[in-house]
């Protein structure tokens, strides 16, 4: 007999489905999938495509409140990662920011996006950062949103290879959600332990894609200096963030050539989840006023 806790893990996960077809088709995005590379799009009408990468553990349906509210006429790609969501699993060689920034590549490709806006939370900032270091002429502009800082390789995450407070076990899904959320997102509590549940079970996978991303640096992980980048940046962070300092976002803001900071009050690590409304017109905003225009 089920408890009352698997009961509603269940009935998240029924809801979640239903609340991802929805918001899909109100994003017009459809599903493809190229080299075992998850992602949905719509094509390009007008101005510059956006991109979005997210974070370790996460998936693209991380984008999908935020690519709803962005105008039809923008073009959208939002990817899972190797070893994520719905793409294939990878060895943890392969699970490298390069190879994952290799693979929006491709997913740019089959898209028909010469340049992009690459969009990314977290991990996924380093991903952005590392396309635009080493395939500058494919991004014509960043936003980092709680993104991890070009010291990752070094910094304190090294102690989590072992012990990682991003992979919560079943018994304290509470509070890995207090931990990473300031905000809950505008969906179902049931929704929400869902995701975190199936986070839990694929604790040995992620730990595997963990060690893969931080402990590979040099060429294969987030790029040092970041002078060379100069194109438009846009830095969001959660004030509440408990995951990635401010000072963080701070360093990215200095060492960027042309970026700006936004802080988000009453926001924790994900702001196009926990705010999604507020993001989006962050997002577009910057797209239009400091990257279409030029054009």
């Amino acid at each position: 007999m089920w408890s009352r806790s698997e009961i509603e893990v269940a009935l998240g996960g029924v809801q979640l489905r239903a609340m991802e077809r929805a918001i899909a088709l109100a994003a017009g995005v459809r599903a493809e999938v190229i080299d075992g590379v998850a992602y949905t799009a719509r094509i390009n009408k007008r101005g510059t495509p956006l991109v979005g990468v997210h974070g370790f553990g996460g998936d693209k349906e991380t984008w999908l409140m935020m690519a709803a509210l962005i105008p039809k006429r923008r073009g959208v790609a939002l990817i899972d990662l190797p070893g994520h969501g719905r793409s294939s699993d990878v060895p943890e060689s392969q699970a490298t920011i390069r190879h994952h920034a290799e693979a929006v590549l491709r997913v740019l490709d089959r898209a028909g996006f010469d340049r992009a806006v690459i969009c990314g939370n977290s991990m996924g900032g380093g991903v952005a950062l590392r396309l635009a270091r080493s395939w500058p002429d494919r991004v014509a502009g960043l936003v980092l949103v709680a993104s991890i800082g070009r010291d990752v390789h070094e910094s304190t995450a090294l102690q989590w290879v072992d012990h990682n407070p991003l992979i919560p076990r079943e018994a304290d899904i509470d509070r890995f959600m207090e931990l990473v959320l300031e905000r809950p997102p505008p969906v179902g509590k049931a929704v929400i332990r869902h995701v975190i549940t199936q986070r839990a079970r694929r604790a040995e996978s992620l730990q595997k894609l963990f060690r893969g991303f931080v402990l590979a640096g040099g060429d294969a992980g987030v790029p040092r200096e970041l002078a060379p980048i100069d194109i438009p940046a846009l830095v969001i962070h959660g004030e509440q963030d408990r995951i990635i300092s401010k000072r963080t976002a701070e360093d990215l803001v200095q060492a960027l050539p042309r970026a700006e900071l936004v802080v988000m009050r009453g926001v924790g690590h994900a702001p196009q989840l926990e705010a999604p409304r507020t993001t989006a017109k962050l997002v577009e905003r910057f797209v239009v006023d400091r990257v279409d225009k030029p054009l």
